[in-house]
């Protein structure tokens, strides 16, 4: 979409955050007649967006779960005393029920389970050992 000759994605990472962990979406609810673009920084603020449908369409909802997934890994427990891979179930939980029949939604959810699932069977520290 371009608006005022600005080229916009529907979705995209914040490249303005340093911190590299914001997502803006355009808010769809305001289209036509005005052009806003929302923050997102928690999975929980994801869901609430593809819930009240601040974002429309198979696609860019598919996206946005994926991009929420994301939000969440960065947000999760590391220390071994908490369990990321609950805290990564209850946030795909969260916001599968946002819409419980999206396809899309459900395809992209179950794309990053298997990521995540292929990261934590891939042994990097042998990999690095070797300098592969």
């Amino acid at each position: 979409m371009r608006v005022d000759g600005q080229q916009y994605r529907t979705v995209w990472v914040d490249e303005d955050d340093e911190s590299g962990r914001t997502i803006k979406v355009i808010d769809q609810r305001h289209l036509p007649h005005k052009f806003v673009v929302e923050t997102i920084t928690t999975h929980e603020e994801m869901a609430t967006a593809i819930s009240e449908m601040h974002v429309r369409g198979a696609g860019c909802i598919g996206a946005c779960a994926a991009a929420g997934m994301w939000l969440a890994a960065v947000k999760a427990p590391r220390s071994p005393s908490e369990d990321f891979d609950a805290f990564m179930k209850e946030a795909a939980q969260t916001l599968k029920a946002t819409r419980p029949t999206a396809v899309n939604l459900e395809h992209a959810l179950n794309e990053c389970k298997t990521a995540m699932r292929r990261c934590q069977e891939y042994d990097w520290e042998a990999k690095m050992l070797v300098g592969v």
